[in-house]
């Protein structure tokens, strides 16, 4: 005696990004992967990466050499494009005006260093969380480094730092 499926029996491909994928090499993550998702007749399912794995230490902090020099500047725009921000490092001169223009509820703004590939919010950080909204200014008036980070995406590299001198 045949039997009939249920007429629920789902086969779903699901690609899984963030953003806009066109600013992310090869539109799943860092490192051009991508992840794939799907479920079958039986109920079984399965996630497979095609990333980068191995030994790629993945994303890596700013370092001050490779900051983008706007010391030149009174003001400058931050943006995230995709899952990441533009410039990601940058050199300011104290007294500058940092605006970040991102959807803050799809990347929420947090000030703050990555330790061990999470987000760390520093309570004293001149970036205050910001959750809701597109568009946050503050002025860096003293001199150090203001790391920053994405707090849904800091993993897997949406964060940067402000060098202020």
């Amino acid at each position: 005696m045949a039997r009939a499926l249920p007429w629920f029996v789902p086969v779903v491909g699901l690609v899984v990004a963030c953003g806009d994928d066109a600013s992310s090499s090869g539109g799943g993550g860092p490192g051009g992967g991508s992840v794939s998702s799907s479920a079958t007749a039986s109920g079984s399912s399965s996630l497979q990466s095609s990333g980068a794995g191995g030994d790629d230490p993945g994303p890596q902090p700013c370092t001050l050499a490779e900051a983008e020099d706007l010391t030149d500047q009174t003001a400058i725009t931050v943006t995230s494009e995709g899952i990441k921000y533009e410039p990601r490092c940058a050199r300011v001169a104290a007294g500058t005006a940092v605006t970040f223009v991102s959807n803050f509820q799809m990347h929420p703004l947090r000030g703050g260093e990555i330790v061990d590939g999470q987000g760390v919010v520093d309570p004293a950080s001149p970036i205050t969380p910001q959750s809701s909204g597109t568009e946050a200014t503050f002025v860096l008036e003293d001199a150090g480094e203001v790391p920053y980070f994405c707090a849904f995406h800091a993993s897997i590299g949406m964060f940067g730092t402000i060098w202020v001198e």
